[in-house]
C-alpha cells in the first residue's frame, strides 16, 4: 500500500532589540542580584516546570493506510484520527496522538528507518503510552506485482517463491518491529496495549486472496496451514507476542469495492474503509477493555 507518517517543521526566530538612554538625575546605585536595596535578601523563585498532560497517549505505527492516504483530509478522516477522538473520551482519555506512517513503506524500512524516532517517543511518554497500533508488510506484497517475472507470469512457480520470500522478509520485519516496541515499553513502565493490523485485501483476484490469507481464506495462526498468508504471519506475531488482532481481511471481506478505492485503480480505503477500520480497532479495545489486558484498560461506551 503505497503509502508505515511525515509533516515538516519549520521555526522561524526574529529578534527585536530597543535600546533606550535616558538621564537620570539622580541615579539609584545598581541593586545587588537577590538584595533589595534596603539589605533584605529576596527570595529567589525558581521556575517550575512545565505541567504533564493529563492523560494518556496513543502511538500508529504504518504506511499509506495508517497515514490516511485516500481521503481528502488524512488525519482527520484517517483511521487514525477517528479513533483518537473516540478515546479521547474513554477513561484514561487519550489526550496525544503521534504518527509514524510513511506511505510506501515497507515493514523492513519502517525496522531500517523509523523504530528509533518510535523507541524515542516511548522514552519520552513513558509510562502515559496507552495504545500502540501497527500496520506494516503490505507494501513488500505489493511490490512484487512489478517484478518482470509476477508481471509475466503471476501464477507461476518462479513469482510464487519471490512472493513467498516477500512475505517472510515482511513478517520478520515486523516481528523486530514489535518486540523493540513492547519492550521498550516495558522498559518505560507502559503496559499500553498493542494492536497489529491483518490486512484487507487489496485486490479482489484469488491469487491476491490467497497471498493474504492463504489457501483457507482465513486470518489465523495455524500450524497445519501449509502456504500461510501475510495475515496469516501476522496472526503468529500477535500470538506469539501477545498483541492483539485486528482483523481487517473479514470486515472488507466482499466489501472491497465498497470500502476501497479499487475500482479507481486505488488500493487505499476511502472514508467509508477507514470508519470500517476504526471502528474494527475500537471493538478489540472494547472487547478486552474491562478484562485486565494491561494498565491502560482503554474503555469505549
Amino acid at each position: 500500500m503505497d503509502l508505515r507518517r511525515r509533516a515538516s517543521r519549520a521555526l522561524l526566530v526574529s529578534a527585536f532589540i530597543l535600546a533606550a538612554c535616558t538621564a537620570d538625575p539622580d541615579p539609584t546605585p545598581p541593586a545587588t542580584p537577590g538584595v533589595t536595596p534596603g539589605g533584605t535578601p529576596t527570595p529567589t523563585v525558581s521556575a517550575s516546570p512545565p505541567p504533564t498532560p493529563a492523560g494518556g497517549a496513543y502511538l500508529a505505527l504504518g504506511d499509506s493506510v495508517t497515514f490516511g492516504i485516500g481521503v481528502a483530509d488524512p488525519r482527520a478522516d484517517g483511521f487514525v484520527g477517528r479513533v483518537s477522538r473516540r478515546l479521547a473520551g474513554v477513561e484514561p482519555p487519550i489526550v496525544e496522538t503521534r504518527v509514524f506512517a510513511v506511505p510506501g513503506e515497507t515493514a523492513t524500512g519502517f525496522l531500517d528507518r523509523r523504530l528509533d524516532d518510535v523507541v524515542g517517543a516511548i522514552r519520552d511518554l513513558g509510562a502515559r503510552v496507552e495504545l500502540v497500533t501497527i500496520g506494516l508488510g503490505a507494501n513488500e506484497l505489493l511490490r512484487t506485482r512489478r517484478d518482470p517475472t509476477c508481471e509475466a507470469a503471476p501464477a507461476g512457480d518462479s513469482c510464487r517463491a519471490i512472493v513467498d520470500a516477500a512475505m517472510v522478509e515482511a513478517a520478520e520485519s515486523l516481528d523486530a518491529v514489535v518486540a523493540a516496541v513492547q519492550a521498550t515499553l516495558e522498559a518505560e513502565g507502559s503496559d499500553a496495549r498493542v494492536l497489529l493490523l491483518a490486512y484487507y485485501n487489496p485486490d479482489v483476484a484469488p491469487i491476491a486472496a490467497a497471498t493474504m490469507v492463504g489457501a483457507d481464506g482465513v486470518v489465523e495462526c495455524s500450524v497445519t496451514e501449509p502456504d500461510p498468508g501475510l495475515n496469516d504471519r501476522i496472526a503468529c506475531i500477535a500470538a506469539r507476542r501477545g498483541a492483539e488482532l485486528v482483523d481487517l481481511h473479514a470486515a472488507f471481506l466482499g466489501r472491497e469495492d465498497e470500502l476501497t478505492r479499487i475500482g479507481e485503480g486505488d488500493v487505499h480505503p476511502n472514508a467509508d474503509g477507514y470508519t470500517v477500520i476504526a471502528d474494527e480497532i475500537l471493538a478489540v479495545i472494547a472487547a478486552r477493555g474491562t478484562e485486565g489486558s494491561g494498565r491502560t484498560g482503554v474503555r469505549i461506551g
